[in-house]
């Protein structure tokens, strides 16, 4: 929390020259620490600073391209396999937990008006959960049981949510929640670590480079009818 913090001030000062509440770097530290797990601090602190430069740094058209606690998540989850995981199993399976988040989370949800985004993914999740469940014989309780874990709501209700990194329009929102659950629910099958934290920077990737190629065809095409 405190490197987050710091970071977003420092970085924000060095930008504008104005000291700014860092109410998303706050978000950035509280969802790191809830959904990481590690042997020590300093994979928590590297995860920070990725996330932090790159909502700073890695943009486009001015919004950063990827959710900040996403991407630190996927960089740190690759460069410590061992020692680093993305499933906090010491949460257990409390309801009042759950039930918390999932409130927190719709309130936000309704800021920044991404419920078809969640709806879509939640949806899409549990049926290539049931695909999952009759292709390779898993027992229901192991999908039921991916629906209990705590980051999996926090990863629902405030990550694919993230307005500046997804989708405004009801059918984008949409396609961005049944790609995600798809994807991450064939890395899961397939054992990738951090399955649905890949997946989430997967298709904002897909999502950015689709734009650029939208907009060189627009150019292309009104250099062409001009001449």
């Amino acid at each position: 929390m405190l490197t987050s913090v710091v970071l977003e001030i420092l970085f924000t000062y060095a930008k504008t020259k104005k000291i700014v509440a860092p109410y998303s770097a706050i978000i950035t530290g509280l969802s790191t620490g809830l959904l990481l797990r590690a042997d020590s601090i300093v994979p928590f602190v590297l995860t920070i600073f990725v996330a932090i430069t790159s909502k700073h740094f890695l943009k486009y058209k001015g919004s950063h391209i990827f959710n900040p606690s996403n991407i630190g998540i996927v960089v740190i989850s690759f460069a410590f396999p061992i020692t680093v995981a993305t499933a906090p199993l010491q949460w257990g399976f409390f309801w009042a937990l759950l039930f918390i988040i999932a409130t927190a989370g719709t309130y936000m949800v309704y800021k920044v008006k991404r419920f078809s985004t969640i709806v879509s993914f939640l949806g899409m999740f549990f049926l290539a959960g049931i695909v999952r469940m009759i292709i390779w014989d898993k027992t229901f309780t192991s999908i039921f049981n991916e629906f209990m874990w705590g980051g999996l709501l926090i990863f629902t209700f405030f990550m694919i949510t993230d307005p500046k990194t997804s989708p405004k329009s009801v059918k984008g929102q949409m396609l961005f929640g049944v790609l995600i659950a798809i994807l991450g629910q064939a890395m899961i099958q397939m054992q990738i670590h951090g399955a649905l934290f890949v997946s989430l920077f997967i298709i904002c990737l897909a999502r950015i480079l689709f734009k650029i190629w939208q907009e060189r065809i627009k150019v292309k095409t009104r250099e062409h009818l001009a001449t």
